[in-house]
């Protein structure tokens, strides 16, 4: 992501209004903050979040505390959009179409089948945890956040974020040994 010192003077121009400085704030932080709004959403609507925090960042650039790093700040605006797209959904009571993708016939198309099985069980899994411990296991592993990051973006003190990734953990280890590899 590059230096500390180089992200907040890039940070600094971006929010003072050079445009070209936002644009490699976003260009920098696009992917992580897309990943983190599909992990929410897993549709099309993970990119309109992601390009939605993006425009509420630079609208609410002067909420921005420059002493912290900007990745949890992005995450946190990325995560209260997509619950808020969620809850919109729950209301709405649209369903999601959980079709597979069409898969090519090669000759690792059984090897392929079976990896995307096992990435859909495990990621079943990771469905089937509470939201928060969901949230610390994914923010932890997935995005490589520190537990003060992870504080930050889910707004808790560090040591329920701790505990939310140890009970996430232990789901996890949890529910794979109940399955035994079965599908």
């Amino acid at each position: 992501m590059g230096s500390v010192d180089g992200e907040s003077v890039l940070i600094h121009r971006a929010f003072a209004g050079d445009n070209k400085a936002f644009g490699k704030l976003v260009e920098l932080y696009r992917r992580p903050v897309y990943n983190l709004c599909l992990r929410y959403l897993r549709d099309s609507d993970a990119q309109d979040a992601a390009q939605d925090t993006f425009l509420r960042a630079f609208l609410h650039r002067e909420s921005f505390q420059r002493d912290r790093a900007v990745l949890p700040w992005l995450f946190t605006i990325a995560r209260r959009l997509c619950i808020d797209r969620i809850r919109a959904r729950k209301r709405e009571k649209v369903s999601v179409d959980g079709s597979l993708e069409a898969v090519d016939s090669s000759s690792d198309v059984e090897r392929e089948i079976s990896t995307k099985q096992e990435i859909g069980r495990l990621a079943g899994f990771l469905d089937d945890l509470p939201e928060r411990h969901r949230e610390a296991v994914a923010l932890y592993h997935f995005d490589g956040l520190s537990y003060r990051e992870m504080a930050d973006v889910m707004e808790a003190p560090i040591g329920t974020v701790m505990t939310w990734l140890h009970r996430g953990r232990a789901g996890l280890r949890s529910a794979a040994a109940k399955s035994g590899g079965k599908e």
